[in-house]
């Protein structure tokens, strides 16, 4: 299922228009309406009530009534504007005004009049703003009825972009969404004025959205399976890699032993943990399961630099690599940056970069990336530092940002927040909807690059896109069982990989 803005929606309706028209995306879109109530109800003999602008989603509306009077409806429609439909709904308002559907204007509807189904198709994915005075006070007069009531596309009223509703909405039962999932629809306060979403197909494509580009998948449940790796009879632990993480420091020790746990927990064979003496001691008293190399030490308790022909003959040995956890920002961590991911590029080794790695990054410049196989896990302040961007514009254009990053560097960006996006540079998204405000903490950033890393591990580096999306999902599904056996206010990112399932 693709969840689409506005802008993509439009674009793939115009790519699919080509091989018909956009009549027939309209005709289908009312079908699917029609289909939709008299999949709940025995539409025979029931009376109707559609509510519709001028515009396309009006125009949905119009057909939606054509096709419930075939069905047996006794349908009325209600003009809620004062102007004539235009273009393709000017023509379908044209085909019903010779079937046996009544007609009238919002002024001449009966206050005491009871449908048995009523469909909002006033306004659609354009609008912005509050909804008309006349407008909202009918449709929000309606809310409480006890009627099926179903919602063209969105609900009127709602921004489809941004999540934003007006005031005087009508709340449906469900909303019947054309084509793909609208990105507002995802958001709040939009995702509970929606009612049940059911999406259904009016002839766009597959291939309409990927010539979009950059159009998200919602990640669900059935795709997991196809990514983790399968542990046979004779399964043994080089079977499912050899990781390598990166990181820590005598300030920030606890950062690694998460990620550490967390590969643990998501299948990686064998982890190694490459760090300062004091983290490794610290790490190693609760870790049974990891093994270590003792790196040198900075004047501030960091790794230091020289430590770099030690981390090239772990990386020669190992078939995934993570860092930046607990590293701190000095100028040993830009020198070591450089270093590693120039290792990870020599002996083609997928590697992981997060926390101080992307900080250093953003120093190291981007371009040092070209020919590796990466992924990066920013959060919105890092994903500004990486593109040049302030906290606002990343926020307003996040998807955006992280396929621009996606695209200049050929690495799979896991841009965090709610959705997390994880963007493919060749044109693949998904996003995931998983997780919840517990998250909220420290740590748990280290935790999801642990699981990723974990997880590519025991791929062996193979599908390293599918196995980063899997990772997010999965981390927020951890999230979600810990929330309700916790709460949200007490649970710790720790809480979250002992919950891991898959």
């Amino acid at each position: 299922m693709y969840i689409c803005s506005v802008d993509q929606m439009r674009s793939a309706e115009a790519i699919a228009a080509q091989r018909s028209s956009f009549l027939s995306l309209m005709e289908n879109a009312g079908r699917a309406l029609a289909d939709e109530a008299a999949r709940r109800m025995d539409v025979n003999g029931k009376k109707v009530l559609i509510f519709c602008g001028k515009g396309n989603n009006g125009g949905d509306g119009f057909a939606a009534a054509k096709y419930l009077s075939f069905l047996g409806a006794d349908v009325t429609v209600v003009l809620m504007i004062n102007t004539a439909p235009t273009g393709i709904a000017g023509q379908e308002f044209t085909s019903i005004t010779s079937e046996k559907i009544r007609i009238i204007g919002a002024g001449e509807l009966s206050s005491d009049f009871a449908p048995d189904v009523l469909i909002d198709a006033v306004f659609g994915t354009g609008f912005r703003g509050e909804l008309p005075e006349n407008v909202s006070v009918v449709l929000s007069a309606y809310s409480s009825c006890k009627a099926l009531k179903i919602a063209a596309d969105i609900p009127s009223g709602i921004n489809a972009d941004t999540g934003t509703a007006s005031r005087g909405i009508l709340v449906p039962d469900v909303t019947v969404t054309f084509g793909a999932v609208k990105t507002g629809m995802t958001l709040s306060p939009a995702k509970k004025l929606c009612g049940e979403i059911v999406m259904r197909s009016i002839g766009i494509e597959e291939r309409d959205f990927e010539s979009v580009g950059f159009v998200p998948r919602l990640y669900e449940d059935d795709i997991v399976s196809s990514v983790i790796p399968k542990r046979h009879e004779y399964s043994h632990k080089g079977s499912f890699g050899k990781l390598l993480i990166i990181g820590g420091s005598s300030t920030y020790s606890g950062a690694v032993k998460l990620s550490v746990k967390a590969a643990l927990r998501s299948g990686a064979g064998l982890v190694r943990l490459a760090s300062v003496p004091r983290v490794n001691d610290r790490v190693g008293a609760s870790v049974d399961e990891c093994t270590f190399t003792d790196l040198f030490v900075n004047d501030i308790g960091g790794i230091s630099s020289a430590s770099v022909e030690l981390i090239e003959q772990c990386i020669s040995g190992c078939t995934t690599v993570a860092f930046g956890g607990g590293l701190t920002f000095t100028e040993d961590s830009v020198i070591l940056t450089r270093e590693i991911i120039s290792s990870a590029k020599k002996y083609d080794v997928p590697v992981i970069i997060d926390a101080d790695g992307l900080n250093c990054l953003s120093q190291t410049g981007t371009d040092i990336l070209s020919g590796c196989r990466a992924v990066l896990t920013p959060h919105p302040a890092e994903l500004g530092r990486l593109v040049g961007a302030d906290i606002a514009t990343v926020l307003a254009n996040r998807l955006e940002l992280a396929a621009k990053l996606s695209k200049k560097t050929g690495a799979i960006v896991a841009a965090k927040g709610y959705p997390t996006y994880i963007v493919s540079p060749d044109g693949r998204v998904y996003a995931s909807y998983t997780g919840n405000a517990g998250l909220s903490r420290g740590g748990s950033g280290d935790v999801l690059t642990g699981i990723i890393a974990g997880l590519i591990a025991s791929a062996k580096g193979d599908r390293i896109f599918d196995c980063t999306a899997a990772s997010v999902y999965l981390f927020g599904k951890a999230a979600d069982i810990t929330a309700e056996e916790i709460s949200q206010n007490n649970m710790l990112p720790s809480d979250v990989t002992e919950r891991l399932r898959f």
